[in-house]
């Protein structure tokens, strides 16, 4: 569902240094540059975005200032991101299941494909289930037989509204005929703490995030939502093979900047994103955690972008979700 080819030739020129690109292109930062995170420490955007930022760096020349602005499923983050001056010092990285949420809220406070300007998508990563090992079921099929058998005993740990974790255990719940207590949450950070110490049973969460503590034994995996197996993690099975086929759904992250930035900045930040993910060591640490390296021109991103949008308008309805 979310699998696309690159372009041929997509990284050709990138053994020039970015700087000169840069110039090259009419534009160069002369501060640093503020990336807003638009969730709490500590999530899967952190994992993927802190080492992208330092790579960044070293090819502009400038740091880049990591910026959490948590809260209201990314939406404070978000409108901070549209006000900002359109200058190429500001920029935010999401999912892009935000291109769904004018479907989900009513007054959002920023439009999505006015606002902004994508310039690349950088990597994706499968959703998993992890559960608290202190539950006793070692696969999804038996959680959603012990979920059956006593209707709202179990909790889920929400990391955010209208995220794709949410939809996630939305799709899930529907398709496994499950009913369970919400715990909602201002981020994947906080909600993994609570099911870590067993306050709340399971969770939906990007597999970057929570490889660690499958190695620790401190979570257990039960599925990818996914119809083909993670490199990252092979022995944990697709929701596919557990027998819900149509539960699949994916964090896709995308870098956007203030729709007036001027396109000379728009083209040396692409450019020197590129450059970034194609670095031997970040690549090396990116797959580790779960993900796999996408990029994308702008004009691509903006197309996939819109893209989501549609293919959820079918979706969200039978959900009925209400979001405010």
């Amino acid at each position: 569902m979310h699998r696309r080819p690159l372009l041929a030739g997509l990284f050709a020129g990138l053994a020039a240094p970015a700087t000169l690109r840069a110039q090259s292109a009419g534009w160069a930062p002369n501060r640093p540059l503020r990336l807003i995170i638009p969730y709490p420490p500590g999530g899967g955007t952190d994992t993927l975005a802190r080492p992208w930022a330092e790579q960044m760096r070293t090819r502009l020349g400038q740091p880049v200032v990591i910026d959490n602005r948590g809260g209201a499923a990314t939406n404070i983050g978000m409108e901070l991101a549209s006000r900002a001056t359109p200058d190429g010092h500001t920029l935010v990285i999401n999912a892009d299941n935000i291109a769904y949420f004018p479907m989900l809220y009513r007054n959002l406070p920023y439009d999505l494909f006015r606002d902004f300007k994508p310039i690349a998508y950088l990597a994706e990563t499968p959703l998993v289930v992890a559960i608290n090992p202190n539950v006793p079921a070692r696969n999804l099929r038996e959680f959603v037989a012990l979920a059956k058998e006593s209707p709202e005993k179990f909790a889920f740990a929400n990391p955010s509204l209208g995220s794709p974790h949410h939809l996630g255990f939305e799709l899930l719940a529907r398709e496994a005929g499950i009913r369970m207590i919400q715990a909602e949450y201002r981020g994947g950070g906080p909600a993994m703490n609570d099911v870590l110490a067993g306050h709340v049973h399971l969770g939906v969460f990007s597999l970057g995030s929570v490889t660690q503590h499958f190695a620790a034994g401190t979570l257990r995996p039960l599925a990818v939502l996914s119809t083909r197996r993670s490199a990252a993690a092979p022995d944990v099975p697709t929701t596919a093979e557990e027998g819900l086929p149509r539960v699949v759904n994916a964090l896709r992250f995308l870098l956007l900047a203030p729709a007036a930035t001027p396109p000379e900045a728009i083209a040396a930040l692409h450019a020197a994103t590129l450059a970034s993910l194609e670095d031997p060591a970040l690549r090396t640490q990116l797959t580790r955690a779960g993900f796999e390296i996408t990029p994308t021109s702008p004009e691509e991103a903006a197309t996939m972008l819109r893209a989501e949008h549609d293919r959820w308008a079918p979706i969200l309805p039978s959900l009925n979700l209400n979001l405010g």
